[in-house]
């Protein structure tokens, strides 16, 4: 064959291939009482970092980016992340790790015990995600 159809078979195998390499950033969800938003970040290009593929939070208030914190959830694993239906707690699912939730005290991110509305909300949020 020519050689010009090998380069380009090769130049569209490392187009496809760079999307995995380049690190994620998802879109900001809004809390139900609008007060804050959510996104969430994985470094999927410097594996010499202690964060490399884990799920990190980000919160943001209304003047901007107020904390970030990291889930410990790896990217390898399904995972999903949204807001309770009513106030602003924050739940992860994690394939790996487990459910996780946060309440927005004083601006920050306070772990919370899990209960079973919080993890049939986090099994939601996997629906959702995955529908598919």
């Amino acid at each position: 064959m020519n050689r010009f159809y090998y380069i380009g078979m090769l130049f569209a195998a490392f187009s496809m291939s760079s999307c995995f390499f380049t690190d994620y950033e998802s879109e900001k969800i809004t809390s139900p009482s609008g007060d804050f938003k959510i996104s969430t970040t994985v470094n999927r290009t410097k594996k010499e970092k202690d964060t490399y593929a884990d799920v990190i939070v980000h919160l943001y208030n209304k003047q901007g980016n107020i904390q970030a914190v990291n889930t410990n959830a790896g990217d390898g694993s399904a995972w999903a992340i949204g807001w309770t239906v009513v106030g602003d707690t924050i739940v992860l699912q994690s394939s790996d790790i487990g459910n996780q939730a946060w309440a927005i005290q004083q601006q920050t991110l306070v772990p919370l015990e899990m209960t079973d509305d919080l993890h049939e909300r986090a099994e939601q949020l996997y629906k959702e995600k995955y529908k598919d």
